[in-house]
């Protein structure tokens, strides 16, 4: 069962929908998905539509047993044939988990987690910040997925992210290992981006960023304005995206075989 965050230190750059892009694709494939929403917005607790559970990743966190976990589980309406995801839903409550002060710190995610079994991947959509959700979450984790726009505040963001990975990398996780960077919402005729892009292959290496880069295109919020995944959106946009998420979901599955061996 591998387990990826998916995090951005900056907020409005499309955390939580290459979350459910990659849910969506690992489902076409007929792969046992779960999403962890830790973001107190709960975004995609709602975007996935989850059906409502007796305890969500608050509790989780306030209790990381095994049976809290798996109470805390449940099904959405917002699954593509011949697979499945299933949500450990966020709410607001999760907030209080976040302070953290730089004392010692246990984490708990991590530690409900190892009695989970029954998926494939697991998918984190972390908060937009630096606090002690998103050092739960890379705790918890084997591989950790940057999302970024071709922006300046999008490459200071990454910049603060990688910080934080190597930090819990050092702290918490040895084991813990940067999958790479997606650059989305790209526009091909804007110089700025353009540039932005190659800076950050230049400072992290062409390898660490994702290609084909995620374009901005309006298939992301037909999709969420319908309650859809990226792969049911039927426009020529829909499709170019599905095909983007199938490859770096390929991508996520060889790091994650390469760590087995």
């Amino acid at each position: 069962m591998a387990v990826v965050s998916v995090l951005s230190l900056k907020g409005g750059v499309g955390k939580t929908s290459v979350v459910l892009g990659l849910a969506g694709a690992a489902t076409v494939r007929g792969l046992a998905s779960l999403v962890i929403d830790l973001d107190p917005q709960g975004n995609a607790t709602s975007l996935l539509k989850s059906h409502r559970s007796r305890r969500t990743v608050t509790d989780v966190l306030g209790h990381p047993t095994r049976e809290t976990i798996e109470d805390a589980l449940t099904s959405c309406d917002w699954e593509v044939a011949p697979g499945e995801v299933d949500v450990l839903p966020g709410d607001g409550g999760a907030i209080r988990f976040d302070a953290w002060s730089g004392g010692p710190w246990r984490p708990k995610l991590a530690r409900a987690l190892r009695q989970l079994e029954g998926y494939d991947l697991v998918f984190i959509d972390c908060p937009p910040s630096l606090g002690a959700l998103t050092r739960e979450a890379l705790a918890a984790s084997d591989l950790a997925l940057v999302v970024t726009t071709p922006s300046y505040f999008g490459a200071q963001g990454v910049e603060r992210a990688m910080a934080e990975i190597a930090e819990v990398r050092k702290e918490f996780n040895p084991g813990l290992e940067l999958a790479g960077i997606v650059i989305n919402r790209v526009r091909s005729a804007a110089e700025e981006h353009e540039f932005r892009e190659r800076e950050m292959a230049q400072i992290y290496g062409r390898a660490a960023v994702f290609k084909p880069v995620l374009p901005d295109r309006i298939a992301v919020q037909q999709a969420e304005g319908y309650g859809l995944p990226i792969q049911l959106v039927k426009t020529a946009g829909g499709r170019e995206l599905s095909d983007i998420f199938d490859t770096y979901l390929t991508r996520l599955q060889r790091l994650a075989r390469r760590r087995e061996t």
